[in-house]
């Protein structure tokens, strides 16, 4: 999904953490280096003119709908974990948003209180104890580990609506145009923090490495082994 393939550009916010397995460095950096010039060439300039020509509400309100597409995927993997609060949020979200926020283009559940998390199927087979393997950096996908990788595909195929759009034969369209507004909702949600990132880290590599860890810390969703003795730093997020 696109909230996974930007992970490969926040990655350049600082953060310092010791070095994750990470066998594969080689490799990963060279993929690295080519998805940090996708975003230099193609995706910040989309974003820029994104930015310009549509109203933020207008903006928000896709990012709204886009997120609200996930919330059965989130129910699903809370029911898969045995979390039955928030299996409950994520339904009560997803019904809300849908039947009174005119299809998610409105967060009416924040409004009333009911704040969203999300559960992936990576953070599900976390939760069964399957272990994360190394950590990944995939063309245009980004950071990843084996297992995240895994579960990414799987979610990719528990939204409801991918198969709704698969019977109407328009969806390799449909696929496309979702994973282009995820990207850019996503790049311009956190334009300024990635703009900055890019430009104040010596080693964005390694600040990519360390801040996604951070992400999946916070999930719970990591491991010491593919942490290591890391001292987690959220104060990366509150810049």
């Amino acid at each position: 999904m696109a909230t996974v393939l930007l992970l490969g550009v926040v990655n350049s916010l600082p953060a310092t953490a010791a070095a994750p397995a990470d066998p594969l460095e080689p490799l990963n950096r060279a993929v690295f280096e080519v998805n940090r010039e996708l975003d230099r060439f193609v995706l910040r300039p989309t974003t820029v003119v994104y930015r310009f020509a549509v109203p933020t509400a207008v903006r928000r309100g896709i990012g709204q709908f886009l997120d609200n597409l996930l919330e059965p995927v989130y129910a699903l993997n809370a029911l898969l974990q045995g979390n039955a609060a928030g299996l409950e949020v994520a339904i009560s979200r997803f019904l809300l948003n849908t039947f009174v926020g005119f299809g998610g283009l409105i967060d009416v559940a924040a409004e009333a209180g009911i704040r969203g998390d999300s559960h992936g199927f990576g953070q599900t087979l976390a939760h069964w104890g399957v272990e994360p393997g190394p950590y990944l950096v995939l063309p245009l996908l980004g950071p990843s580990t084996v297992r995240e990788l895994a579960g990414t595909g799987i979610d990719a195929f528990s939204t409801p609506h991918y198969y709704l759009v698969r019977t109407s034969g328009m969806s390799a369209t449909f696929q496309a145009a979702e994973t282009g507004f995820r990207a850019v909702t996503f790049r311009d949600r956190h334009f300024e923090q990635i703009d900055t990132g890019f430009a104040g880290s010596l080693d964005a590599y390694a600040s990519a490495r360390s801040v996604y860890l951070q992400v999946l810390h916070a999930r719970g969703v990591t491991d010491e082994d593919l942490v290591g003795e890391a001292e987690l730093d959220f104060d990366a997020f509150e810049e």
